[in-house]
C-alpha cells in the first residue's frame, strides 16, 4: 500500500513544478522558439539557476531574455533581492525607467544587509537618471554612500554622483548656518567722542551680543551653446535673522529683533567659455538685486562682473576680475553710489592643498561723504587638502585700507581713513559627514582702527554650519 504525500510535500512540489514551466515558457519567449518547437529541447532550470542565468544574460547584453528570466525567479521566490535588482536593471536597459525604480525600491526595501541596500541605491539613482529625474537621482547616490558597507564602494557612488551633477543642467545650493557673535550690531569700540572740547556719549552705540541665523538658497541653470561654451541663469535668495542676548535687552531698551533683520532676492545672467585644452576660462555676469532692511525696502543694485583664469604653470593659476556695481538707495537717494573693483587671485597647489593670494582696488562714487571713498584689500589662505585627526581647516588673513573722501562731518575737516584687519579659520570634519554632508566650525575676528573713535570695532563671530564634502 502507498503511503500518501504529505500535503505540505504535494504543494512544493507543484510550486516548483509551476516555476520550471514558467521558466521554459520564458526562455522559449526570449528565444523565439513556441512550445512545440521547444518540447524536444525543454530546458528545466531551479530557482538558483534561473538567477545565474539571468546574471549571464544582462552581461551578455540580453536585457529582455534577463528581464523574463528575472521574473520567473520572482514566481518561485517573491521578493528575491538579485531578482529584483536584475529585473530593474533590465528593465533600464529596455527604456522603461518608471518600472525599473519601482523594482528598485522593493529590492532596497526588501535587502536585509548593507551591501544588498548599497546596490539597490545605485539602482534606483541610475533609473531615476535616465528617467530624467537628475534631481532624486543625486539623493539615493548621497543615500548609497552614506549606507556603503567599504570606502571603495563608498568611493564608487560618490564618482557616480559627480558625474550625475555634472550631466545635471541645473544645480541647487543651500547655507544655514548659525553665528553667534559678541558684536552682531558692529557697534564701535566706545560710544562717546569729544568735539569742542565737549564730551558726547551714544548710549545704544554698544556691542550687543546674540546669535545669527543664515539662509541662503542658489539656483543656477546651464544652457549649453557649444563644447567649451555656455549660458548660465541664476536665481538666490538670503535671509538674515538674528536673536539678541538677554544681556544685550539689558544695555539697550525696547531692542528688537526685527529691526535688524535682513533679506535680498537676486537675479543673473551669465556667459562662460573655456579654452578646448581646459588652460582659460572667461566669465561675464550681469545680476540685479534688492535688498530689504528691517522688512523695508533698503536698496535695488545692479552689478557687471568679468573674470579670466589661466593656468600659469603646472600646480599654479591665476584669475584676473573687474565689477562694475550701480546701487539706488531707496532709504536715502543722496547715498547712491557706483562702485567700480579690480581684482587678481593667485592660487598655488601643493597636492590638494592649496595657498591663495587676493589683491583688490575698488572705488565708490557718491555724493554722500559717509559713502565716497576707495579702497585697497590684501588676503592670503592656506587650506589643507587631507584631513589631520579628522578636521580640514582653512586658515585666511586680510587686510583692508579704506580712505574716504571726506570727513564724516561737515563740522570736521580730516578725511576718514579706515585700517581693518582680519583674521578668519574654518574647519571642516569631513569624517562626520551625514549624506554627504559634514559640520563646518568657523571663527573670526575683525578689529578695525580708525582716525575717528566712532568708527573703531572689534568683533568675533563664531559660525556653525554645513558642508558638501562630495
Amino acid at each position: 500500500m502507498r503511503r500518501a504525500r504529505d500535503p505540505v510535500m504535494r504543494l512544493g512540489l507543484r510550486l516548483r513544478g509551476a516555476v520550471h514551466l514558467a521558466l521554459t515558457l520564458a526562455v522559449c519567449a526570449a528565444v523565439g522558439l513556441t512550445p512545440q518547437t521547444a518540447q524536444a529541447e525543454e530546458t528545466r532550470m531551479s530557482v538558483d539557476e534561473a538567477r545565474s542565468a539571468a546574471a549571464g544574460a544582462l552581461m551578455a547584453g540580453q536585457a529582455e531574455l534577463a528581464l523574463v528570466l528575472a521574473e520567473g525567479v520572482l514566481l518561485g521566490a517573491p521578493g528575491d533581492t538579485q531578482a529584483l535588482m536584475m529585473k530593474s536593471r533590465a528593465l533600464r536597459e529596455l527604456g522603461r525607467p518608471q518600472e525599473a525604480s519601482q523594482a528598485a525600491r522593493q529590492a532596497f526595501g526588501q535587502s536585509d544587509d548593507e551591501r544588498s541596500r548599497f546596490f539597490a541605491a545605485l539602482l534606483m539613482a541610475q533609473a531615476r537618471s535616465t528617467g530624467g529625474q537628475p534631481g532624486v537621482a543625486q539623493l539615493w547616490l548621497r543615500r548609497a554612500a552614506q549606507i556603503a558597507p567599504d570606502d571603495q564602494l563608498r568611493a564608487a557612488a560618490v564618482r557616480d554622483f559627480r558625474h550625475v551633477r555634472r550631466q545635471t543642467p541645473w544645480r541647487l545650493s543651500l547655507d544655514m548656518s548659525v553665528e553667534p557673535s559678541d558684536n552682531l550690531n558692529g557697534a564701535p569700540k566706545t560710544n562717546s567722542f569729544t568735539f569742542g572740547g565737549l564730551p558726547f556719549v551714544n548710549p545704544s552705540a554698544v556691542p550687543l551680543s546674540g546669535e545669527r541665523f543664515v539662509f541662503g538658497a542658489d539656483y543656477l541653470r546651464r544652457v549649453p551653446l557649444g563644447e567649451t561654451r555656455r549660458l548660465n541663469l541664476g536665481a538666490s535668495v538670503e535671509m538674515q535673522r538674528v536673536r539678541f542676548s538677554s544681556e544685550a535687552r539689558d544695555k539697550v531698551a525696547g531692542l528688537r529683533n526685527g529691526d535688524y533683520r535682513q533679506d535680498a532676492l537676486a537675479l543673473s545672467l551669465g556667459y562662460e567659455a573655456r579654452g578646448a585644452d581646459g588652460t582659460w576660462l572667461g566669465k561675464s555676469q550681469l545680476s540685479v538685486s534688492r535688498h530689504w532692511l528691517a522688512g523695508t525696502p533698503y536698496a535695488d543694485a545692479a552689478r557687471l562682473d568679468l573674470s579670466y583664469g589661466r593656468m600659469l604653470m603646472p600646480g599654479l593659476t591665476g584669475v584676473a576680475r573687474f565689477a562694475y556695481e550701480t546701487e539706488q538707495r531707496l532709504d536715502a537717494g543722496l547715498r547712491d553710489n557706483q562702485t567700480r573693483e579690480m581684482g587678481v587671485t593667485l592660487t598655488r597647489r601643493f597636492g590638494k592643498a592649496a595657498l591663495g593670494l587676493d589683491v583688490q582696488v575698488a572705488d565708490t562714487a557718491s555724493e554722500s561723504r559717509l559713502v565716497a571713498r576707495e579702497s585697497a584689500r590684501a588676503a592670503i589662505s592656506y587650506g589643507l587638502g587631507k584631513p589631520v585627526r579628522g578636521m580640514l581647516p582653512r586658515l585666511t588673513l586680510a587686510w583692508e585700507v579704506t580712505d574716504y573722501d571726506q570727513a564724516p562731518a561737515s563740522f570736521w575737516l580730516t578725511p576718514r581713513r579706515d585700517e581693518e584687519l582680519s583674521v578668519s579659520l574654518n574647519v571642516l570634519l569631513p569624517e562626520l559627514d551625514y549624506y554627504g554632508f559634514a559640520p563646518e566650525i568657523g571663527v573670526s575676528f575683525r578689529d578695525r582702527s580708525s582716525n575717528y573713535t566712532i568708527y573703531e570695532t572689534r568683533g568675533t563671530d563664531l559660525r556653525l554650519g554645513l558642508k558638501s564634502v562630495f
